[in-house]
């Protein structure tokens, strides 16, 4: 009988970038490797936080794509994006959700299936509720933390940061996660803080996003987009492509673009869809050297990220290493340098001081004259393009990070427990330092 993994949360396709990213590609490979897999998701919503067309924010509804089936639940989805209108969306989502995924984990206890939920913070909120199911059925739960998203709301404001409340929230949050098998993280530094909330060690895993470094790869000819937006081959491109949202601070590129306007041979290009989007489009208004794209679909990304001569990974300073962002992974594999705004320590500032130049998040001018000064090299930007292939292709590869995914996954089932040495050796030194 196959092994049965629900993966339960808010995101998973047709999301194009993101979780959602990542829950789909994760699911249809486990498919292919033998697994039954279900989906407990919202409807599609991410980034821009409207709904997909033909989706419903109310109903239930079951689709299957391949052999993937995925439940649709409810989901409040709020017009402001406010701290509170967050936490009453994750709510929403939690609370619609647990009739559907307790109605088939029961339906799989009938058959005499073993399963697993794979449960994805954000949101958290759904935890407890899968706690108590896990008692009741006998089903083992690896919480996977993409986004600590408590803790980035109270750094980044988004909610109230009263001493009282921030302790008694983040008391809740770590006893829930230790009564979970697994835990897993995207980043060494994100493990340690798991280490720190109270997770121990051998139920700690290093599951990084991953990127498919076959489909994205440096490439030569004439660039689509530069021809679409009519940016000559002389110029020097400065793409920013992903969410336009809070954590991502993405105004510092509008003040580097202002300030380097002057320079002709410098353009920004900002592709993305997001709460921001709006909001940066007014900002840029009479700008002539920044331009403006939606997210693309998978076949023309690659496109899109080779049209840079610069990726830009801008951060809001309150992010830290609360988050790794995805989208680094497909900017090293695409082979050209990367300008991140990082603080030293952070995991951004170790990886892409390797293979680009990082400076302190919110400082304009730091941003523009690493801009400025990377456009005049041509050779440099070439070597750290190249050591930023090498690291994705070594750290990132999807196949290579799929693999060790699995062959853990596989012994959760099986034994119902990790041991220590599974643990990501850059992830033990972390905490162990």
């Amino acid at each position: 009988m196959k092994p049965h993994i629900l993966i339960y949360s808010l995101n998973y396709f047709p999301e194009l970038i993101g979780i959602g990213k990542y829950n789909t590609e994760m699911a249809n490979w486990l498919v292919n490797e033998g697994y039954d897999v279900d989906v407990v998701c919202a409807p599609p919503y991410y980034p821009s936080w409207e709904l997909s067309p033909g989706f419903s924010s109310w109903r239930y509804s079951c689709n299957h794509y391949g052999l993937v089936s995925v439940h649709r639940c409810p989901v409040w989805l709020p017009k402001k994006l406010t701290g509170i209108n967050r936490i009453l969306h994750l709510f929403s989502f939690a609370i619609s959700s647990v009739i559907q995924f307790i109605w088939l984990i029961l339906r799989k206890k009938i058959s005499g299936t073993e399963s697993i939920i794979f449960l994805v913070e954000p949101p958290i909120f759904c935890l407890p509720a899968v706690l108590v199911a896990s008692k009741i059925f006998q089903f083992k739960v690896w919480l996977h933390v993409q986004d600590f998203e408590i803790d980035a709301g109270f750094s980044l404001g988004l909610l109230p940061s009263f001493p009282r409340l921030t302790s008694l929230v983040g008391s809740i949050e770590n006893w829930l996660m230790q009564k979970v098998q697994v835990v897993s993280t995207i980043s060494a530094q994100m493990s340690l803080r798991l280490y720190q909330k109270g997770v121990k060690l051998d139920k700690c895993v290093y599951f990084p996003n991953w990127v498919d470094c076959n489909t994205i790869h440096p490439i030569d000819e004439t660039n689509e987009f530069r021809t679409q937006l009519g940016i000559s081959e002389d110029k020097i491109v400065c793409l920013y492509s992903g969410n336009l949202g809070a954590k991502q601070g993405i105004s510092i590129l509008i003040e580097a673009a202002r300030i380097l306007e002057c320079r002709e041979k410098i353009v920004f290009v900002v592709a993305g869809q997001g709460p921001m989007k709006r909001v940066l489009i007014e900002q840029a208004r009479g700008l002539s050297n920044i331009y403006f794209l939606d997210l693309q679909p998978l076949e023309r990304f690659n496109a899109l990220l080779n049209m840079a001569d610069i990726h830009l990974l801008p951060q809001a300073s309150g992010v830290g290493d609360l988050v790794l962002p995805s989208k680094l992974k497909a900017m090293l594999a695409s082979g050209r340098p990367v300008i991140a705004t990082a603080y030293p320590g952070t995991q951004v500032f170790n990886i892409v001081q390797t293979c680009g130049v990082v400076v302190p998040p919110e400082e304009s001018q730091e941003l523009t004259i690493a801009i400025a000064d990377l456009a005049n090299h041509d050779l440099n930007r070439q070597k750290l393009g190249s050591e930023g292939r090498k690291y994705a292709l070594s750290h990132w590869d999807r196949e290579q990070v799929l693999s060790q995914f699995e062959s853990k996954l596989r012994k959760l089932i099986y034994t119902g427990k990790l041991v220590n040495q599974d643990l990501d050796s850059e992830a033990q030194k972390t905490i162990t330092a």
